[in-house]
């Protein structure tokens, strides 16, 4: 069966599974059976199978409902949660790869913590002559999950590939890396401004579930702006919308 999983894995990495197959694989990792070395890719599907539950909340769905009603275009909850979960899973498998890849290196090299360092810069640091793959760079990002301590360099190159590396795999995996991030200096106005630039829907969603995670409040504006935004996928502006929404509620207080 692990073996067979992995071969899942790696059709799955390449955008070569059918949906059988990916439905196999998001049942595998939420069963009690999943081994050790494959925990960690356990995140992406697990992740896609909560979302598909995920429903808006009541007040979220009372302001959409007045601002469609209108037009006839009111979709139901099902309709909505459809869409989201279609963007997940197309978000999932950006960044499932690096945690498979990350998983190979690590099961395949034991590098010191400095030599690791001096990799991921190596990598990450966009020299034109490096001409590095696209799953070099993934793996150079998930990397950094080993540091003991990751400094302002590696912060910075993880920004920087957010921000401006030309595939949408990479940019995903590094806006994962830094969502562990949330209290390293300058993370969080990173990722506020990232918002406001990139264009790929699928890291515009990512970001918003990030910067909803870590309660980043100044992120409101930027998101005001996508929700206004009809130029922009309709999914990416209703999860705007949640994302507004849920960064409005009050935290929540032990009972008195």
């Amino acid at each position: 069966m692990k073996q067979d999983i992995e071969k899942l894995l790696e059709k799955y990495y390449a955008g070569e599974s059918t949906l059988e197959e990916e439905k196999a694989l998001r049942d595998f990792f939420r069963g009690p059976s999943v081994p050790a070395h494959l925990e960690n890719q356990a995140g992406p599907f697990r992740y896609f199978a909560e979302a598909r539950n995920e429903q808006p909340s009541p007040a979220f769905n009372n302001r959409l409902a007045n601002r469609l009603g209108s037009e006839g275009r009111i979709r139901s909850l099902t309709t909505w949660g459809l869409r989201m979960a279609a963007s997940v899973a197309l978000l999932a498998g950006g960044f499932v790869g690096g945690f498979y890849y990350s998983n190979r290196v690590s099961e395949q090299t034991n590098s010191l913590e400095t030599s690791s360092t001096v990799a991921i810069k190596k990598v990450l640091n966009f020299d034109p002559a490096a001409q590095t793959s696209a799953s070099e760079r993934i793996q150079a990002v998930n990397q950094s999950y080993e540091l003991a301590e990751v400094d302002q360099a590696i912060t910075q190159l993880l920004i920087n590939t957010l921000n401006f590396d030309e595939n949408v795999n990479v940019r995903l995996a590094a806006c994962e890396a830094l969502m562990r991030l949330p209290n390293e200096p300058g993370v969080r106005e990173a990722l506020i401004q990232s918002l406001k630039i990139q264009t790929d829907p699928y890291v515009q969603i990512m970001l918003i579930e990030t910067l909803v995670s870590i309660q980043e409040k100044r992120a409101v504006d930027a998101m005001q702006r996508l929700a206004q935004n009809r130029q922009l996928l309709e999914a990416v502006r209703l999860k705007a919308e949640e994302g507004l929404n849920r960064l409005a509620q009050p935290k929540n207080r032990s009972a008195s």
